[in-house]
């Protein structure tokens, strides 16, 4: 799931309809869960890449995350 000009879709561009609306309501509980009421459309822009992950490719973002300074280093900063 993600927001393209305002409006949530699904994976494969498809609006919100009671086939996929379970899995907004997921990322809407996670943000909130994660992030209270500050929720932003980063956030669920990034719950969403989340939820997309493998196991093995969120063992290694979490590696990642855990190195001081390594996002900064990648993002160019």
């Amino acid at each position: 799931m993600r927001i393209i000009e305002g409006k949530w879709v699904d994976n494969n561009n498809n609006p919100v309809d009671n086939f996929n609306v379970s899995e907004l309501l997921e990322i809407g509980k996670n943000v909130k869960v994660l992030y209270g009421e500050k929720i932003t459309y980063d956030r669920i822009n990034l719950m969403s890449s989340l939820r997309k992950l493998t196991f093995k490719q969120e063992s290694d973002l979490a590696y990642l995350l855990d190195q001081d300074g390594a996002i900064s280093k990648l993002a160019g900063y």
